[in-house]
This record gives structure tokens, C-alpha cells and sequence, in this order.
């Protein structure tokens, strides 16, 4: 058997079990593998934030791109099917924005 066949249950009670039967400091060795796995997690919270930012900037650019050559014109001048493109660009870029700061606040 090995700790990958465990169940979650059966791990815990594999470390409570180390941690009262041992003569050795389990509990710092078990505090520093803590520590480690708390900065794996963030790492890839932080790389998870990151993919979906450049995502959502990259969107912002492709709406910038497609309305660029309508600047200073009126509304009714821009073809509906370029505004309901950029529309949805947009709304796509914001539903990014929302999953990045749902993120950063765990």
C-alpha cells in the first residue's frame, strides 16, 4: 500500500497516528510540508489569475481593434454586426474579469 491508495480519511488518521506515536517532531515536518503545499496552492492561483488577465486583455485589444476604425463616428454609422461583435467581445472580457476577482479574494 502506498498514500496514494489512501482515501482522504485514511491519511488523516495516517498523520494523527505519526504524530502521537512518534519520538520524533512530526508536527514541524508536517508544518513545513504544510507551509509548502499552502505556496504550491497559491502558485497556481496566481498562474490560474494570470491566464485568465491575459485572456481578458487580449479581448479588450481585439474590441479596441474593431472599433478603432469608427472612432469619431456616429453610432449610426457603425454596422450592427461589427457592435454586437464587440459586444460580446466585451462581455466575454468582463465574465474573465469576474472569474479573476473571484480568485484573488480566496
Amino acid at each position: 500500500m502506498t498514500l496514494k491508495d489512501c482515501t482522504k480519511a485514511e491519511l488523516l488518521w495516517l498523520i494523527d497516528w505519526m504524530c502521537t506515536h512518534s519520538m520524533f517532531r512530526h508536527d514541524l515536518e508536517i508544518e513545513r510540508a504544510l507551509n509548502d503545499l499552502e505556496f504550491e496552492r497559491t502558485r497556481k492561483r496566481l498562474d490560474e489569475a494570470r491566464r485568465l488577465h491575459e485572456k481578458s486583455a487580449r479581448l479588450r485589444r481585439q474590441y479596441v481593434e474593431l472599433l478603432t476604425p469608427y472612432e469619431g463616428k456616429p453610432i449610426l454609422d457603425v454596422p450592427a454586426d461589427v457592435l454586437d461583435h464587440a459586444s460580446a467581445i466585451l462581455e466575454e472580457a468582463q465574465v474573465l474579469d469576474k472569474k479573476w476577482s473571484r480568485l484573488m479574494k480566496a
